[in-house]
């Protein structure tokens, strides 16, 4: 360990003593006549932990954001997604392609009074790495291990800090990774503190931050409320709402009665039939903020299968798909569309839209890969789910066309994934959510076929494609990395196992007395920054 126990539990608490004379009068509840809370309604039932080296949730991914800050940051530039500054203030890659180093800003301090320095920097890195839980894969495949903590992550001085990867990754990717919450700088002391049989503090860190963000989780009590209260040190200001209350409510109907009687600010889960009853009926007092997704849903053939194996069977299957209905029809609008792998605002997003609904064209290449006649086909899909069981009928409608009789078969969702997983499928309706915003995150689960992810699961094996996928992660020139990724794109477009659907949005309902919820969102849950959110007595 960097720094032995040495900041008194009391540091903590007199911060949080001064955080509630600073803000006494919050409510256990807030609502439309207090601006300084805001009451968000959520299914937080698929919360874990809050220790940002653990954290694999979207949900508690989140909430980890508004607690501490990261070596570099996220942000939305002219519809791009950007790496910029944050905890650390610049940073440069050596001639090598391997090493990194970063200055680390000067005045920013955690709660306990400790600065934010490269000791606290490295401590954190290292601790991530020894931890090894599920999100320490992305760290692993750039060369970093809990072996090799102690020489790849080093504190040149106090303010400097030296990070050294596997390979000469493409840099656009090495910072995309960085976002990641599991890189969240921790304050040792506190940390220190509440380790047990060396343990590192993960169940310490479950329910209570160490960090230097904008907000302190002040209690969890779980299935009822996570309490955040604004860091009356935060570096850049204390942020208009000054405390934030995520209220359990499970049931996306018993949200939209909260917001509509004002007892939440925000509901977070209502289903997109709700939305456009909201849209449609135009609520007073109630808004709808729509943001891109980190995801997509898709259409996976297996090749095992037989009739599928054949590249024309599945074009033609992809040219049957009635793309408009599921998007208008199901998705009423919220799916934007997307027949490539890699999301708008991405490095590398391809606009490539080669497909619309053709039928006399499916049936021709369904004949050319030696089924004339069509053939019978499972489809499975996790359930109960929003959209998926829809999606399937109309996929099922429009196969029958081209003679392609389509059974549905339904179940858990873990029960589906474990069928996929093991390559037990035929035809498989599915999402993918990004882990880090770049387009190695997709290249490689979509494309290679070496590593046990999608490509994977539906037995495609394509050399190209796996060599392009494996040069783009090592192409250092971001101009020449986008032309590898749409040759990439459209193969895997045209030959892979795939039809893409459509990318997902994060769509939230709002009461109108919330400002700046679109900027706070505008990077949907890979960066939402509460920061920008105040309200307004209307």
């Amino acid at each position: 360990m960097l720094m032995r126990r040495g900041i008194a539990a009391s540091s903590l608490g007199a911060f949080l003593v001064l955080a509630l004379v600073l803000f006494p009068s919050v409510p256990s509840i807030g609502g439309p006549v207090d601006p300084s809370t805001l009451v968000v309604g959520q299914n937080t039932g698929i919360l874990i932990t809050l220790d940002p080296a653990v954290v694999f949730e979207v949900e508690g991914a989140v909430i980890v954001d508004q607690l501490y800050d990261k070596l570099v940051e996220l942000e939305l530039v002219d519809g791009k997604i950007r790496v910029v500054p944050e905890v650390a203030e610049s940073w440069t890659l050596a001639p090598d392609g391997r090493t990194w180093t970063f200055k680390i800003r000067r005045g920013m301090k955690f709660p306990s009074g400790r600065a934010v320095d490269a000791e606290a920097v490295v401590y954190s890195l290292r601790r991530m790495l020894r931890l090894s839980r599920p999100s320490v894969y992305m760290f692993n495949e750039l060369g970093l291990t809990k072996e090799n903590a102690e020489t790849a992550v080093k504190a040149l001085d106090p303010y400097t800090v030296q990070l050294v990867v596997g390979q000469p990754f493409a840099p656009d990717l090495v910072l995309a990774i960085l976002t990641f919450p599991a890189t969240a700088v921790l304050d040792p002391g506190v940390v220190e503190q509440h380790i047990r049989e060396g343990e590192l503090a993960v169940d310490w860190l479950k329910d209570h931050s160490a960090g230097s963000g904008p907000y302190i989780l002040m209690r969890w009590e779980r299935n009822e409320v996570v309490d955040l209260v604004a860091n009356a040190t935060y570096w850049r200001g204390i942020p208009p709402v000054k405390r934030i209350l995520i209220r359990d409510i499970p049931e996306p109907s018993a949200q939209r009665i909260a917001l509509e009687r004002g007892d939440i600010d925000v509901a977070w889960n209502l289903t997109p039939t709700m939305r456009q009853e909201i849209r449609a009926a135009k609520t007073p007092g109630l808004a709808i903020v729509r943001v891109p997704g980190h995801g997509m849903e898709y259409l996976g053939m297996n090749v095992k299968y037989a009739p599928l194996a054949k590249e024309q069977v599945r074009e033609a299957i992809r040219y049957a798909i009635d793309y408009r209905a599921i998007q208008e029809g199901i998705m009423r609008g919220e799916g934007i569309p997307l027949q490539t792998f890699v999301p708008r605002g991405y490095l590398g997003y391809n606009p490539y839209m080669p497909f619309k609904q053709d039928l006399d064209k499916a049936r021709k290449l369904l004949a050319e890969g030696g089924y004339p006649n069509g053939f019978e086909v499972e489809l499975i899909h996790s359930a109960p789910h929003p959209y998926r069981g829809d999606i399937a009928v109309v996929i099922q409608n429009e196969l029958a066309k081209i003679g392609v009789k389509v059974k549905i078969v339904s179940g858990a969702a873990a029960t589906m994934l474990a069928k996929y997983r093991e390559q037990g499928h035929q035809l498989v309706l599915w999402g993918w959510g990004v882990d880090y915003p770049d387009p190695d995150a997709l290249a490689k689960p979509f494309a290679d076929g070496t590593i046990r992810q999608l490509a994977w699961r539906n037995a495609w094996m394509d050399p190209k494609a796996t060599d392009l996928t494996k040069k783009a992660m090592l192409e250092r020139d971001p101009a020449r990395r986008v032309a590898i990724y749409k040759e990439l794109t459209e193969l895997v477009a045209h030959k892979g196992p795939f039809a893409i659907l459509f990318q997902i949005t994060n769509n939230w309902v709002i009461r109108t007395y919330v400002k700046g919820f679109e900027e706070a969102a505008a990077l949907g849950t890979f960066h939402f920054d509460y920061t920008k959110i105040s309200k307004v007595r209307q």
